[in-house]
């Protein structure tokens, strides 16, 4: 039998503490209701980084231990243990935790919503307007008009510019905004309205994104080309059909201030009736003379696989998204009370896609897990086959299908966020997406294949130097070609394999031993994960306007947050009814008394 491995603990419990990390970094992203004041471009590398193998990385380790209580304990006492300590934290969660978070979420909105706008009164009274971009963002209109009538030869360059930050032209940001006098200023000053930003997008896929409606007119009338595709293969057109939550995520990533739902969608709705007339007056079908040289060209050839990617990739999303998973609820458009939108995650629209488990979703996706393994080993039990010593499940083995394996789910990364190819998707809803189902249970099997390996396992990862320094070479390369998901695929699913078998060999070599400290870690991790996003929002947004570095901000975010709740732990979880539910019993110590 063998014994507990204490760096797996510890390594479970790194994969809990590093989601306080990311969630401490968004707010210097524009991915919370929470935008700083500092901002700098590491934070995405550190974020990405981290996405890219912390989920794996829990996952193989849960798979390790799901394994360990069923070969010990059997597999009713499993399933009981995991009831306990995973099924009723997230049911739990889903009714209290993730309103709290919405509760609080809310407040920071409205906090730093008050503190944009005291910002931007501040920028107005002075000069601090030195570039065309600061200008139309906080600007009025004759503050634009005055400074592109006094900087003519600054202005001309700019126009043709991009903006730093987004890769926006200016009569991007203009329709991302919704600010048509600007526009038209723009315009007449010498804007190319056929200009494209960095995602290959005109300042038509802009203004219908938000349902500008009034600027998608002005731009149609000075006969801006409505076919234009995107990087991404997306017209204006399909800007107007993005998902509201992710519509949300973008516009506070691109610094838009607060957007109503209502008025976007109703929005929409005129940019959808404004292009299809658009679209159909200049719409026309190739002679048979064009669609061969079409077929023929060596461009079409190259990039024949990877259209029949995105055809299923578009194909698989439109299935989950039909209304076929849509469930009665609140017309579309129509906003709820103030208190019922607390409590939104438990009116779900839609199976797949509404918020219900939040940050708790990985809990949802074990339970999801653990019944497919236990159904899986009843068919194996069935035919005759043991599934610890299933020759196709050893270590050596194992590896040598499941990596590959893994690049299917890759290939479905990102269909709901195109702006994010980077790393595992997030399935909030009560369905999870099945292609996250096989890609976190490869991590999840693999994981239960080194417990069953017994001890040749100890072996795994003990080249980690070298697992990290190839992890390091995927990194960039699969950021580079995060747009195209082909490319990407292979780089991502190598970093995430190296990264994950790196740190179990890392943690083998220098934290096998028993440690009462690290111990104590990683139970308290497991409640620092529950409650930590109340705590982080409320602290970023009371030192969102500090002048620190943002590296100062983080750890502070960071270390505040996990103090207050390792306090809050010791007092009221570790030797309650809550730590036996998390974690089971621990009894206190004693000091013993000195006697002669």
């Amino acid at each position: 039998m063998m014994k507990r491995r204490h760096d797996l603990d510890a390594l479970r419990a790194v994969a809990m503490l590093l989601g306080v990390v990311l969630h401490s970094l968004m707010s210097f992203m524009g991915l919370s209701p929470i935008r700083d004041s500092q901002q700098a471009s590491w934070v995405w590398g550190v974020f990405l980084a981290i996405h890219g193998f912390r989920m794996p990385l829990f996952f193989l380790v849960s798979g390790y231990f799901t394994l360990m209580l069923w070969q010990k304990r059997g597999l009713q006492s499993m399933l009981r243990q995991r009831s306990i300590r995973i099924l009723l934290p997230c049911l739990v969660g889903v009714m209290t935790i993730v309103p709290l978070d919405t509760l609080v979420g809310g407040w920071a909105l409205q906090y730093s919503n008050q503190q944009r706008v005291q910002k931007k009164e501040n920028r107005l009274s002075g000069d601090a307007a030195k570039n065309i971009f600061q200008v139309i963002r906080f600007g009025d209109f004759s503050t634009v008009k005055t400074f592109l009538s006094s900087k003519k030869k600054e202005v001309a360059l700019q126009l043709k510019a991009r903006d730093p930050e987004f890769g926006m032209p200016p009569l991007h940001l203009a329709a991302l905004l919704g600010r048509t006098n600007v526009a038209t200023i723009l315009l007449e000053k010498g804007a190319d309205i056929q200009q494209r930003d960095e995602g290959g997008r005109t300042a038509l896929h802009a203004a219908a994104f938000l349902g500008r409606a009034r600027l998608v007119e002005v731009l149609l009338d000075r006969k801006i080309d409505v076919t234009v595709r995107g990087d991404e293969d997306d017209t204006a057109l399909d800007a107007t059909n993005v998902p509201w939550d992710e519509t949300q995520g973008i516009a506070a990533w691109l610094r838009v201030p607060e957007i109503d739902r209502k008025t976007v969608e109703a929005g929409r709705k005129k940019v959808r009736e404004l292009l299809q007339e658009a679209v159909g007056s200049v719409t026309r079908v190739p002679d048979s003379k064009e669609r061969k040289m079409k077929e023929e060209s060596p461009h079409v050839r190259a990039h024949s696989f990877t259209s029949r990617v995105e055809h299923v990739r578009k194909l698989y999303a439109s299935v989950l998204k039909s209304d076929v998973f849509t469930v009665g609820g609140v017309e579309k458009g129509s906003e709820p009370s103030k208190l019922a939108a607390v409590f939104e995650n438990l009116r779900p629209r839609q199976l797949f896609m509404s918020r219900v488990f939040d940050h708790l979703w990985f809990l949802w996706f074990l339970c999801w897990l653990i019944a497919l393994f236990v159904l899986n080993a009843a068919t194996l039990h069935v035919l005759g086959i043991h599934v610890a010593h299933y020759k196709f499940f050893q270590l050596k083995r194992c590896l040598l299908w499941m990596i590959p394996l893994t690049l299917i789910p890759q290939l479905f990364m990102g269909v709901f966020t195109p702006r994010m190819h980077f790393g595992p998707d997030l399935s909030f809803g009560v369905l999870p997406q099945p292609h996250l189902v096989l890609y976190y249970a490869l991590f999840f099997g693999f994981g239960m294949s080194v417990y069953a390996s017994g001890e040749s396992a100890k072996h795994l990862g003990r080249w980690w130097p070298l697992h990290f320094t190839l992890a390091a070479i995927c990194f960039p390369i699969a950021l580079v070609t995060m747009s195209n998901p082909v490319a990407t695929a292979i780089p991502q699913v190598l970093f995430a394999w190296l990264t994950c078998i790196g740190f179990v060999g890392f943690f083998h070599r220098y934290f096998s031993g028993e440690s009462k400290m690290l111990r104590y870690i990683s139970d308290a991790s497991y409640w620092l994960y529950l409650m930590h996003i109340p705590f982080v929002m409320v602290i970023a947004c009371l030192i969102q306007s500090w002048q620190w570095p943002v590296f100062m901000k983080v750890l502070l975010i960071c270390s505040a947050t996990t103090a207050i709740l390792l306090l809050s732990y010791q007092l009221f979880v570790r030797y309650t009814w809550i730590g036996i539910v998390l974690h089971g019993p621990r009894q206190k110590t004693h000091m013993k008394p000195m006697t002669d």
